[in-house]
């Protein structure tokens, strides 16, 4: 096989920089201190999606922009579940081009952008290491694609897009979904809390009213039952007025 052209990594490496900056155009720095720095990417034009764990329970977020420029936003609603917050910023923004994941490949090219406390972009470009189906995040939100980059997330990319090489959003890359590695919460993820919170300010969730505990079940009481599980769980509380209560 023969080696690229110096011409052909050229042409590559002045693309990917292109993309860089059309999307930096979209990506915020949000000052979040004390509870940590992070980015945060134009979901429309006035919101911005950003990660949960770094926004505060109240108070206006300051924001720096493209070129220095500053603004605020509020909050309009979290999810701490997929560690996704949504503020509402008092500048207008263009939104990025939004990826097709039916398309998406191991392999991929990918580049994750964020912005620094100084207004710099900032970028780190790899592929996609790993992709699978529906998976539960430790804080228990419901993931419909997991998404592993492979690529360096720096502490302030989190809450900054995970685009590919056209600059379209692939998804928000965060420190929060995982104790061990930065993940992507998936774009089709995002979709649907961002529709959730702009409707109510919250994700609405079930609810038994019941406290549970898991139990290891005797080889007499599987064999009686005919299940082939180990374990179970027991009830050891049920609120009072709650639905289980009134079932």
């Amino acid at each position: 096989m023969n080696a690229p052209s110096p011409g052909t990594l050229a042409d590559l490496s002045d693309a990917l920089a292109n993309v860089v900056a059309h999307v930096g155009s979209s990506v915020a720095y949000a000052d979040a201190h004390p509870r940590g720095d992070a980015s945060g990417f134009a979901w429309d034009a006035h919101h911005l999606v950003t990660v949960d764990h770094a926004i505060a329970r109240e108070g206006e977020t300051p924001l720096l922009l493209a070129g220095g420029e500053r603004a605020h936003a509020t909050l309009v609603g979290r999810d701490p579940s997929t560690d996704l917050a949504l503020l509402h910023i008092d500048a207008t923004l263009a939104p990025l081009a939004r990826a097709n994941l039916d398309s998406l490949r191991v392999g991929h090219i990918v580049l994750a952008i964020g912005r620094d406390e100084d207004a710099a972009i900032g970028a780190s470009s790899g592929v996609v290491g790993s992709l699978d189906g529906p998976w539960r995040a430790w804080r228990g939100g419901n993931v419909d694609r997991f998404v592993r980059p492979d690529l360096t997330v720096a502490a302030t990319f989190s809450g900054g897009p995970l685009v590919d090489a056209r600059g379209a959003i692939v998804g928000m890359n965060t420190w929060g979904l995982s104790r061990r590695t930065a993940l992507t919460l998936p774009l089709t993820t995002i979709a649907h809390v961002v529709a959730q919170l702009q409707s109510g300010g919250r994700i609405a969730r079930g609810y038994l009213g019941i406290a549970s505990q898991s139990v290891r079940l005797p080889e007499a009481m599987r064999a009686a039952l005919g299940v082939v599980a180990t374990s179970g769980a027991i009830v050891v509380d049920v609120a009072t007025g709650g639905p289980a209560e009134r079932a």
